[in-house]
């Protein structure tokens, strides 16, 4: 289990299961020898973020069908990153499924791999320098579609999809090969093609907070369309995000942007940049940066996230409590029966979804409000 950042250099697994926890990172160096290989009842269950430094290979021979190699890039926000490696998917046993957003050098479908190895989920993002495929269908998009960058070149021995909800994206300078003697070079199924693609990649992501407490996130991406999309997600646990700003980029020629988040919840803050190309809908995600935000106003709300109930601790004492949704709607209305307490329970007796709130107090002083999250 990975709840933090973690790098270990010399690592192997024969067996066995990895968690990365929401807002962990776990980095795979480079070791002894050439790659890691993945000898069967192996998984890695990534809801963070995973980097591995070295090729990757479920290997043929070692997983049955009762001990698979997996690896789940498990949410919308998981990040899994093998930029400058390879990953060589060659037994009939062995998954990879991207929720998230993932990076190669290159994938590597062998003629041992099944069909289906590689899984994508709705709104994935999956890029790569070299795609190499030697088995019929061995791409799937089970549900709507997903994204896939290839920004070198692609060989084929069998069609890659038989789903149309793959949408492809081919860099400007693609080269497509046959990978066999009558084997299409761009064998690509029913895959939806797209081509002159930029390869969009951030460059950096920072998060600090200013003089007057509220947070700053800069960041710079080496490839940006003009009216592209970004959006700024936050999360008050590391795996549930909301969007809480968005704008489209006018000026093709920038590259390093920034937003102030006005109201961050007390206690930590992730944050989290999506990138949307105009042109074919590819989502690409930041890292995960996270900052604690101390407590601005005057009181303290805890346990943040909350489920059914919180506290509220303030020491001149709560004569009125409010909880609003983002649009002003009134969740609950209380008067405190002990105006001199400094130690407030309020129960959420309705049903509500999670996501941001809005808690209004009213003391013999002053009225305040500030945002806490719902579980």
């Amino acid at each position: 289990m990975v709840c933090g950042d973690l790098t270990i250099d010399k690592f192997y697994m024969d067996s066995g299961t990895v968690y990365i926890r929401p807002g962990a990172r776990f980095v795979i160096g480079s070791g002894i020898g050439a790659g890691l290989v993945l000898k069967g009842n192996s998984s890695i269950y990534n809801y963070g973020t995973c980097e591995v430094q070295r090729n990757l290979s479920f290997d043929n021979g070692y997983a049955t069908a009762t001990e698979p190699n997996k690896i789940i890039n498990a949410t919308s926000s998981s990040v899994f990153k093998m930029p400058n490696q390879y990953f060589v998917i060659n037994n009939i046993y062995s998954w990879f499924v991207n929720n998230g957003s993932a990076e190669f050098w290159g994938i590597i479908t062998d003629q041992q791999a099944s069909a289906g190895a590689v899984c994508l989920g709705q709104g994935s993002s999956t890029r790569m320098a070299v795609l190499i495929n030697k088995v019929s269908d061995s791409y799937q998009v089970p549900i709507a579609s997903a994204c896939l960058n290839v920004y070198q070149s692609s060989q084929f021995n069998g069609k890659l999809t038989n789903d149309p909800g793959l949408l492809v994206c081919l860099g400007s300078g693609h080269t497509s090969f046959s990978g066999c003697g009558g084997c299409p070079a761009n064998n690509w199924g029913a895959a939806q093609v797209f081509t002159g693609c930029s390869r969009a990649q951030f460059i950096s992501f920072t998060v600090a907070q200013t003089d007057n407490e509220v947070n700053k996130l800069v960041w710079q991406i080496n490839s940006v369309a003009r009216n592209a999309f970004f959006k700024i997600e936050r999360s008050a646990n590391g795996r549930d995000y909301h969007t809480i700003d968005s704008f489209i980029v006018k000026e093709e020629s920038a590259s390093l942007f920034n937003t102030i988040d006005k109201n961050p919840v007390p206690g930590n803050n992730y944050y989290m940049i999506r990138y949307i190309d105009p042109a074919t809908g590819i989502a690409i995600s930041s890292k995960h940066v996270k900052i604690f935000s101390p407590n601005t106003n005057g009181f303290t709300v805890y346990p943040i996230p909350f489920d059914n109930k919180f506290f509220i601790d303030h020491t001149k004492g709560i004569e009125k409590i409010i909880l609003t949704d983002l649009t002003g709607r009134n969740i609950l209305i209380r008067y405190s029966l002990r105006p001199g307490s400094e130690l407030t329970e309020v129960s959420v007796l309705q049903k509500i979804q999670s996501g941001i709130y809005i808690i209004h107090i009213r003391t013999e002083k002053n009225i305040m409000a500030k945002t806490i999250f719902k579980e």
